[in-house]
C-alpha cells in the first residue's frame, strides 16, 4: 500500500474527523494517520494533536506511530500552547500548508473567544496565505 499524503485540505478533513463525536470517524481519521510518514508530516500532526483537542492517551491507544512521534516534539512539557506549537514547528521545518492551517485554526479559536464576549463576528473570514 502505498503512503497517503496530507495536503492542507486532506488535514482539514482529518481534523474535521478528529474533532467529530462519532467514535468511527476517529477510527477513520486514525488508519489513514497511520498510513503516512509521519516524520514528513510533523507540522500536520501537530494541528491534528492541538485542534482536534483529543488526548495523548487517544493517540497512544489509537495511533501509537504518531503517539511516539508527538512524545518526542512535546519532550517532557506536554503542554500545548500556541507559541510552544508554532515553535515546535518552525524548528522542525513544517510545510507551509501546516503553518497556514495552524493560523486559521488559531484565528478561529480567538473569534469564539470574541463571540463569547460579545463581539460581532459574522463577517470576519479567515483565509491565511503564506507568502514564498
Amino acid at each position: 500500500m502505498s503512503k497517503v499524503k496530507f495536503d492542507k485540505e486532506e488535514t482539514k478533513n482529518l481534523l474535521s474527523m478528529l474533532k467529530s463525536s462519532d467514535q468511527e470517524n476517529h477510527i477513520i481519521a486514525f488508519e489513514a494517520i497511520k498510513n503516512c510518514n509521519l516524520t514528513d508530516y510533523t507540522g500536520e500532526l501537530l494541528v491534528l494533536y492541538k485542534y482536534a483537542k483529543l488526548s495523548l492517551t487517544d493517540w497512544k491507544e489509537h495511533c501509537s506511530s504518531a503517539f511516539k512521534i508527538l512524545e518526542k516534539l512535546l519532550g517532557s512539557d506536554k503542554t500545548m500552547s500556541s507559541p510552544k506549537i508554532l515553535s515546535i514547528m518552525t524548528d522542525n521545518k513544517a510545510s507551509k500548508g501546516s503553518i497556514e492551517l495552524f493560523m486559521e485554526a488559531f484565528v478561529l479559536d480567538m473569534t469564539g473567544f470574541l463571540e463569547q464576549i460579545g463581539y460581532p463576528t459574522e463577517k470576519i473570514i479567515i483565509d491565511i496565505k503564506l507568502k514564498d
